[in-house]
């Protein structure tokens, strides 16, 4: 760009100059005549390669406009689930999530969690009771409906953690709710801070075969208003339906 510049101010400095001589007799005709066809023939050259460089800055932008369309591939969008565990709770004071069994998930993120509750987060869990008629449903939709008990074995292992996680919430400044729901949720998600304008949400696409790898989608507040807003009111909405599960009163009955 700097040699750009300087290629036209010397062209103009050149015009100018050779004018100004013309001008006052000191060169003659020719000199004269040699000097602006020169001139014009630098001019030209500029010309040509200010258009080729706008072709390419053009072509360029109409590259972008495509990757950046409806169009764009779906793997700039969706990536391989890792139940949350991308997602930073070091200085979280809202977490949500909802899911099937929350057993990676809570798992993953269980001293994190623990650290929160210390420092007096709120923490809002929603996941499917542990009950008959649940559990077959869920066995059901991922087509397994004669291995129910793979679904019981999950669900024992997340409810433990979460009991201990609410002797951490009891005798700290932190919160912990967990609810319990009659039907499977038709995708996982894990929210932090999610009344926040830097607020995170990781939505899980549950397929129908267990197991298997699942894609995610994160959704950023600042980024994906629209979206983000629409999974953290679905998360309401099933928060909402949810039995509330004391689980200090489920210990005290075994």
């Amino acid at each position: 760009m700097m040699f750009r510049a300087l290629d036209l101010v010397l062209t103009i400095a050149v015009a100018v100059a050779v004018g100004v001589l013309g001008a006052l007799d000191v060169v003659g005709p020719a000199v004269t005549g040699g000097a602006t066809l020169t001139t014009l023939g630098l001019l030209a050259l500029s010309s040509l390669h200010g258009r080729s460089t706008l072709g390419a800055l053009t072509r360029s932008v109409t590259e972008l406009g495509r990757t950046m369309s409806d169009r764009a591939s779906a793997d700039r969008l969706l990536a391989p689930s890792t139940s949350g565990v991308d997602l930073d709770l070091g200085t979280a004071d809202d977490i949500r999530a909802v899911g099937v069994t929350l057993a990676r998930t809570i798992r993953n993120h269980y001293a994190a969690l623990q650290q929160r509750l210390d420092a007096g987060a709120t923490v809002r869990i929603a996941l499917i009771a542990p009950e008959a008629a649940t559990v077959a449903e869920a066995a059901r939709r991922s087509t397994i409906a004669d291995s129910p008990a793979i679904f019981e074995h999950r669900l024992r292992p997340t409810l433990d953690l979460l009991e201990g996680l609410a002797q951490r919430a009891a005798a700290g400044p932190g919160r912990l709710q967990v609810r319990l729901l009659d039907f499977v949720p038709a995708f996982g998600l894990v929210a932090v801070d999610a009344e926040t304008p830097h607020g995170q949400v990781r939505v899980d696409i549950y397929s129908h075969r267990c197991g298997t790898q699942e894609p995610t989608l994160p959704l950023y507040a600042d980024r994906d208003a629209r979206w983000f807003r629409h999974f953290v009111a679905e998360f309401d909405r099933v928060w909402a339906v949810g039995r509330p599960y004391d689980v200090a009163d489920e210990q005290l009955s075994r």
